[in-house]
């Protein structure tokens, strides 16, 4: 009888997962669902380097480390896959087109090719890092592409995060 006690024991602990594998499979299964949720955002992103690329007297993008810029964007549910570009810019400052997008399980990556008023060339950004529904942790990459002197190499880290609701378009005078 003891012996079928100890069994029966053995038998149990060997098929148990001590109740956490469900609530792991249960995570593990949300995370690879998982978007963007709809709504207002807010990116920061911290330059934590800023290299020159040629021997001008100035770059072109004069952000040093410890620089901040802030951005604001509504993510539709059209979006959720592949959100505004100025999300992941972190910067009103430039027009940008994505490419490459990947979005899955939690994983972000993406090309940005920018445009920047005042600057004649390309500004290329590559973003990559994770997401959860309402936050994104990412590094950002960009490095300049001008047909004169100024070429910089800026790294950043990247924060956003859902803030509610997408504010009310302004109403246009007419």
């Amino acid at each position: 009888m003891r012996k079928l006690a100890i069994a029966t024991l053995l038998l149990a602990a060997a098929c148990s997962d001590g109740g956490a594998g469900e609530a792991d499979k249960q995570k593990a299964a949300a995370s690879k669902n998982v978007q963007l949720t709809p709504g207002q955002w807010e990116t920061v992103v911290e330059v934590t380097k800023l290299t020159q690329q040629d021997k001008a007297a100035k770059p072109a993008i004069d952000t040093p480390a410890g620089t901040k810029s802030i951005a604001s964007a509504c993510v539709t549910q059209a979006d959720v896959k592949n959100p505004p570009p100025v999300l992941l810019a972190g910067s009103d400052a430039y027009k940008c087109t994505s490419s490459n997008m990947y979005m899955s399980g939690g994983t972000l990556s993406t090309s940005l090719t920018c445009t920047r008023k005042g600057l004649n060339g390309e500004v290329r950004m590559s973003v990559d890092g994770s997401y959860t529904a309402d936050t994104i942790q990412a590094n950002q990459s960009l490095s300049t592409f001008l047909p004169g002197e100024g070429d910089v190499g800026i790294t950043s880290n990247l924060t956003a995060r859902r803030t509610g609701e997408c504010a009310a378009a302004p109403v246009k005078a007419g």
